[in-house]
């Protein structure tokens, strides 16, 4: 029942995202940001695609979290002047800290699923964390340097590429502390679940 109130609620997000990338060729035909909303048809299927590619089955949530997140930091950011709007740069990178966490945490349990040293999973998380931070700014970077979006603020370059990494940092950081402190628990909690979930289904699946 929970997963099937979870498909609807994905499939209302993915009408809404296809509305408003209807709305931002309208917006955007020709202009600046053109280039950027044929990359918002896209960008969506990156992440599923990647774990398609790797055999990786994901749970609704999954999706669910992509489209949202796609959402606000491709769409939105992007093509509607989201980036335009205060700390939201920011908050996108926030939860990039947390996603990402969640995937090295996916990963991490994967291979170490009976390990107890919480300071170990700590420190790989936020390690690759941060890692994927400074990836993401030297994207930030070569799209302004070949296609001139400036996603750095080329004026304030310094100083914002800095306080994305960090506030992605604190996301990861926020979100490490939740996870070893429900890592070993019973009930079903979001983020400790989601991984659940996702290990049983590729177990069941290698063990066909």
């Amino acid at each position: 029942m929970k997963d099937k109130k979870l498909s609807i609620i994905y499939k209302i997000c993915s009408m809404i995202y296809i509305v408003f990338l209807i709305y931002a060729f309208y917006r955007n035909w020709m202009r600046k940001y053109f280039f950027m909303t044929i990359v918002s048809c896209f960008t969506p299927f990156i992440a599923p695609m990647i774990m398609r590619i790797l055999k990786v089955q994901v749970p609704i949530e999954f999706n669910l979290i992509n489209i949202v997140f796609v959402f606000m930091a491709s769409l939105w950011g992007s093509c509607l002047g989201g980036y335009t709007l205060a700390y939201f740069d920011k908050i996108v990178h926030f939860l990039c800290g947390i996603i990402f966490t969640e995937l090295f945490y996916m990963l991490y349990k994967y291979y170490l699923r009976d390990d107890k040293q919480k300071s170990l999973m700590f420190i790989f998380v936020n390690g690759l964390n941060m890692a994927a931070a400074v990836i993401w700014e030297f994207y930030e970077y070569f799209l302004f340097y070949f296609f001139q979006y400036d996603a750095i603020r080329n004026s304030t370059g310094v100083y914002d590429t800095i306080t994305d990494m960090i506030v992605a940092t604190i996301g990861g950081l926020l979100l490490s502390f939740y996870l070893i402190r429900y890592d070993q628990d019973k009930k079903n909690r979001f983020f400790v679940s989601l991984e659940r979930k996702t290990y049983l289904m590729n177990k069941t699946n290698s063990e066909n």
